[in-house]
């Protein structure tokens, strides 16, 4: 079976197969972080340069390396260089919102880190194959963002209740198989298996035979769930409510005073608090809504804003840039993030700003 040349750029290429694009993240020193000439890569593969197959083809996304799938956007580049924000978050939002809707099935080759950006360009697809050295984080509410990518769609919706706002507040990491148990992974497959895996889904014959090429590869009985003794604090702090607040969060686990609160409320006590007042109420507004595409541009206008006027900056500046590891987080308390400061964020971008929309090019 023949296939095409790779298309390259220094951050990504991809490869056509008859029935197979692999799309491989080439950032091994970076950890496969998202660049902009990346988004833009990616861009072209999703949107313009079509497989010859069309709907039908697989997709198959793996990072370079058996350190990271992909940890994240290359936040250091997007919060020093103004003239790459806007365009790097329009795009990727749209990347993410293609995976999600379009006809084809996209196989994610989880290996190593997962994270932010790296979760968007993936948690979407129809198969997400996690090895035993996957490690899942929404971690944004460190350095001032929130948990962007379409988060407030799937964390809301998944199988555990309380385990999405938990994820999403705390940036708690999930390993290896407990990705399946909480639906984040559709397939639990051991990293030395994942060549071969790679090789048969790039012969594939067509792509109604993926279901049948993965349950060959999975492991039938998983490892037991690590987090099953947390399952009942978890679903009972964390459920999402239209109530919820992030200090009535606090308050359960400061009463509860277990070695599991008492490290979830010391994780929390170092994040921007405008950051975790905003993945709440954005998980509150996602778990509602009945449009992906409303929750990216969500998304979108508040990471402008965060950049703009929030805490963005200073995290990647005191956590990335400097190292210094204390951020002057502004407001600096849970209570001075009044319901007039959130509201700023989420606030139409003005006329001379570009809105945000699933398919119109930047």
């Amino acid at each position: 079976m023949r296939c095409t040349l790779p298309v390259c750029s220094k951050g990504l290429f991809w490869r056509d197969f008859p029935n197979t694009r692999l799309v491989t993240l080439n950032r091994e020193k970076a950890l496969n972080a998202l660049n902009l000439e990346m988004v833009r890569e990616m861009s072209l593969a999703y949107f313009h340069e079509h497989h010859p197959k069309g709907d039908n083809a697989l997709f198959v996304v793996k990072g370079m390396g058996e350190k990271s799938f992909c940890a994240g956007g290359d936040i250091v580049m997007i919060t020093t260089d103004n003239s790459v924000v806007n365009e790097f978050f329009y795009r990727e939002y749209q990347l993410n919102h293609r995976i999600l809707t379009m006809p084809n099935p996209q196989v994610s080759l989880w290996n190593g880190y997962v994270m932010g950006g790296g979760v968007g360009i993936s948690v979407h697809g129809r198969y997400r194959v996690a090895s035993e050295r996957a490690i899942f984080a929404m971690p944004e509410n460190g350095i001032g963002l929130f948990p962007d990518v379409g988060a407030s769609w799937f964390l809301p919706r998944l199988k555990l209740p309380g385990f999405g706002l938990y994820l999403g507040l705390t940036g708690g990491r999930v390993k290896g198989a407990d990705l399946v148990h909480l639906g984040l992974a559709t397939h639990y497959v051991p990293a030395a298996s994942f060549e071969q895996l790679e090789d048969r889904l790039c012969h594939i014959e067509d792509s109604t035979k993926v279901d049948a090429c993965l349950n060959e590869f999975a492991v039938k009985d998983l490892p037991p769930f690590t987090l099953e003794e947390h399952r009942p604090l978890i679903e009972k702090v964390f459920t999402l409510k239209d109530t919820s607040t992030v200090e009535d969060v606090m308050g359960s686990l400061a009463a509860d005073g277990g070695e599991f609160a008492r490290t979830a409320i010391s994780t929390m006590e170092k994040l921007s608090p405008t950051s975790l007042k905003l993945a709440l109420k954005m998980q509150q507004m996602g778990a509602k809504a009945t449009d992906p595409a409303e929750v990216f541009s969500t998304d979108y206008v508040g990471a402008i804003r965060t950049h703009a006027c929030g805490d963005f900056p200073e995290g990647v500046r005191a956590l990335l840039i400097d190292k210094t590891k204390d951020p002057k987080w502004n407001p600096g308390k849970l209570s001075d993030v009044t319901p007039e400061h959130l509201a700023k964020f989420f606030e139409p971008l003005g006329p001379d700003m570009r809105k945000w929309h699933p398919t119109e090019p930047y």
